[in-house]
């Protein structure tokens, strides 16, 4: 399961699929549409040839949440459950024998479930009484440094959507994290941090998703030549690349 941001809905794939040329595996990668064919739904499929160039494909990924190696998919527990258990034990053992060490994290889309004062986890308990039919972990759970991530993910109902599509359906998840993105540059480069910004500073954001976009990288050089202010420019050193830029203003670049 690729979850995506719901953010920059035009760029996702074209990002994802962009870092895995750059990794070498683009021509190998087969996408699905998401359940029920909702285009901007953030539960796309896709398959990648192995969890190494998924982490190598994740690990400067700005618009996509995690990549989750599904066990079990429906629309309600008894569905999830189902699904769960006929994901061969072979595939499941391995992360969940004795020894090993694991955590649950709530991710849901659209919705947050929060404990109380006097219950701090009860969301998070309920979520692992409804999965009892199917997931029994041997090992320990431990909150920090756990060897296995598992996410629960819910969307949430269309009646409880703001300010996004209420047509993304109804749908539970539930499986092991392989690779999460990783955002950290975007506040790193916050243009309030930076010592000069004109009216047309590009937002951090996209200026990191284009430059994945072009595959900038350590031996790469990229020239921007209407560099402003410069963030195409930051976000491509970030990623390593050696860069130049030029502009007709010269008041933005001296």
């Amino acid at each position: 399961l690729c979850y995506f941001l719901h953010r920059h809905l035009e760029f996702r794939v074209a990002e994802f699929q962009a870092l895995a040329d750059l990794a070498g595996v683009g021509a190998e990668l087969q996408w699905r549409q998401p359940f029920g064919g909702v285009t901007h739904s953030p539960f796309w499929y896709v398959w990648l040839p192995s969890e190494e160039k998924a982490r190598e494909v994740m690990s400067r990924s700005i618009l996509t949440r995690a990549l989750i190696e599904v066990w079990g998919e429906g629309a309600t527990n008894d569905e999830l459950n189902a699904a769960i258990n006929a994901t061969p034990a072979d595939k499941k053992l391995p992360f969940c024998a004795e020894g090993t060490t694991f955590k649950v994290v709530i991710e849901d889309f659209g919705k947050t479930e929060k404990g109380t004062k006097e219950d701090n986890w009860g969301p998070i308990v309920a979520r692992m009484e409804a999965l009892a039919p199917s997931v029994t972990f041997l090992g320990k759970a431990r909150m920090k440094e756990a060897a296995h991530i598992f996410w629960s993910i819910q969307s949430a109902n269309a009646d409880d959507l703001r300010g996004i599509p209420n047509d993304i359906p109804r749908r539970h998840y539930f499986g092991r994290v392989v690779a999460q993105g990783d955002r950290k540059a975007i506040s790193k480069y916050d243009l309030r941090n930076r010592r000069y910004l004109g009216p047309t500073s590009m937002d951090v954001e996209m200026g990191l998703i284009m430059n994945n976009m072009i595959h900038a990288r350590p031996g790469g050089i990229v020239w921007d030549p209407f560099c402003g202010t410069g963030s195409i420019l930051v976000g491509a050193a970030h990623f390593g690349a050696h860069t130049m830029g030029s502009d007709i203003d010269i008041r933005v670049i001296k």
